[in-house]
């Protein structure tokens, strides 16, 4: 796959305006979308806490029940939400399921808020990461 053209190349036949737009779109088609970086591994090999990235979102890591040795947060029993607070600021739009070492369903129990978010397992022996995201605006 090829690198797309270097707007900076164009630079004497674009309005500034234009120009920054192309940066712009150059900066994101190159790989420079990050939803976030770890904190190292925990005794399993799985990274257990995350750096935010340049999205509009947070990966927090959830252990299983019982597990406690490494995710800040960990499911109690199944279908019953935990409390994360995620430090958006913002209230959340949605979460996703980014990893799993089994098969998990993960729903949310209360409407979330600029703090927090409660999200319950289909299985809390199942450890997790989710990233939850909120709008651009």
């Amino acid at each position: 796959m090829s690198r797309s053209v270097n707007p900076n190349d164009m630079l004497q036949g674009l309005p500034s305006q234009q120009m920054r737009w192309a940066q712009s779109l150059d900066k994101v088609t190159n790989g420079n979308i990050d939803m976030g970086s770890t904190n190292g591994l925990d005794s399993t090999g799985t990274p257990a806490s995350f750096n935010q990235g340049n999205m509009k979102g947070v990966l927090v890591r959830i252990g299983a029940s019982g597990s406690g040795n490494g995710p800040k947060y960990n499911w109690s029993t199944s279908g019953t939400g935990v409390v994360i607070f995620h430090g958006l600021m913002k209230q959340p739009i949605g979460f996703h399921v980014v990893d799993s070492d089994k098969a998990l369903t993960v729903h949310r129990t209360v409407v979330a808020d600029e703090n927090q978010i409660t999200l319950a397992p289909s299985d809390a022996t199942a450890n997790c990461t989710v990233w939850i995201f909120t709008s651009g605006d």
